[in-house]
């Protein structure tokens, strides 16, 4: 395996990356030249189709160690600096503007993955603008979380009042009921400390800001099909409100402090000055594991079986985990996540499944389905019952590797 950084030459023509190999571990950004995307092999939604100096490919392949999607070629002689997924933060920060490049670049294709979910929840809970905020807060409010409340209306008074927003009057009389419960952090520009379940910018909210954990963690939650689900759980060295880098766009989640946390503030220009090397390493890292499970959704939503939908998320949560610890366990070690059933079935666009289906899932016992969480107790288990049902079905779904 390659472990230090090689920039190469390509004459044109030549083929960087070929389709359906293995990626050994690489990131690859062009220094000179251009490159393209083998016509016969191009993806409809992808955010590039040719390359020029600064942009980069194999972020999310060199992560997860999954083949190339495409074939890469040269369009002109080029040269490609070729970075082992380890040494990203180092060979990267001591040029930030490319940094930023870069980051955008992957939060634009992870905002695009987002948006392509979203159109799987019920219209209503596809809008992502400001007005979405005061709804935002009834729902916190049903379910006696003011102090969510207070935030959300908080902040769409103050969108409201510079764009007329529709429940403005609402909004400021609700306001006053609940303007107590706001807690409100104050960022530094050092690391701020901040309590358990605070809400730190809310679903709709337009900010241009971005957050580094430094310590605790910090769930991002969105509403869809009536529930509060979470988009994802984030520990120490790991960021969020990266959308930040495309445009002043509402905020498609919210986030939470799940326990008391230390985070830093910072604006997309500071990011890379910001932070050391270790934690923009985690940044890379993170950032690819969010797409490639936005895309494991999406290959899930398009599994028949509803139950089997089900299976299937629970089996990506457990390589997630390994991505994020970068474990390669493919051991029977029991897997818990905080994530209850009803979730689970939003998450997986599962109203409801046939009472005798729901019985199967309800009483499998591999999986131990408590009020707050889910267990899986075999991993290999799970991957066999997928497998089973590929085989059964023919079903391409989310591999199991």
């Amino acid at each position: 395996m390659q472990n230090t950084v090689q920039n190469k030459t390509y004459r044109a023509g030549a083929s960087v990356v070929v389709q359906n190999a293995p990626n050994p571990g690489l990131f690859y950004i062009v220094r000179k030249g251009r490159l393209a995307i083998d016509t016969e092999h191009r993806l409809s939604d992808k955010v590039l189709s040719r390359f020029e100096p600064g942009d980069s490919f194999g972020l999310v392949s060199a992560l997860t160690g999954h083949h190339f999607l495409v074939t890469i070629y040269a369009e002109t002689d080029a040269e490609v600096a070729e970075v082992p997924i380890a040494k990203i933060g180092e060979y990267i920060r001591p040029e930030p503007t490319l940094a930023v490049k870069v980051l955008r670049l992957y939060s634009r294709e992870l905002r695009t993955l987002q948006q392509h979910l979203a159109k799987l929840d019920f219209k209503g809970d596809r809008d992502a603008s400001p007005e979405r905020l005061y709804s935002v807060a009834a729902r916190y409010r049903e379910a006696g979380k003011t102090h969510h409340t207070a935030h959300a209306l908080k902040v769409y008074i103050e969108w409201a009042g510079q764009h007329g927003g529709q429940k403005l009057a609402e909004a400021r009389q609700e306001f006053e009921e609940v303007k107590g419960e706001l807690r409100q952090v104050h960022f530094g520009h050092k690391a701020t400390h901040v309590a358990a379940d605070t809400m730190i910018f809310a679903e709709g909210e337009i900010d241009q800001d971005i957050y580094v954990i430094l310590q605790g963690t910090v769930k991002l939650v969105r509403f869809a099909r009536g529930h509060e689900f979470v988009i994802d759980v984030l520990g120490a060295g790991e960021l969020f409100g990266e959308m930040a880098f495309i445009e002043k766009a509402p905020r498609m989640g919210s986030a939470i402090t799940v326990s008391d946390a230390q985070i830093i503030r910072i604006n997309p220009e500071q990011l890379v000055s910001a932070v050391a090397v270790g934690v923009l390493q985690k940044i890379f890292e993170n950032t690819a594991r969010r797409i490639w499970f936005a895309h494991q959704r999406l290959t899930i939503f398009r599994i028949d079986d509803p139950q089997m939908r089900l299976y299937a998320y629970l089996y990506n949560l457990m390589r997630n985990q390994n991505l994020r610890t970068k474990e390669r366990d493919t051991g029977d070690r029991p897997y818990r996540f905080e994530i209850t059933y009803a979730q689970l079935k939003s998450l997986c666009g599962v109203l409801q499944l046939k009472g005798e289906s729901e019985a199967q899932f309800l009483s499998n016992e591999n999986l131990l389905i408590e009020e707050d969480a889910i267990t899986i107790r075999s991993r290999k288990k799970l991957a066999d019952q997928i497998s089973f049902y590929r085989a059964r079905t023919g079903q391409v779904i989310a591999e199991t590797k």
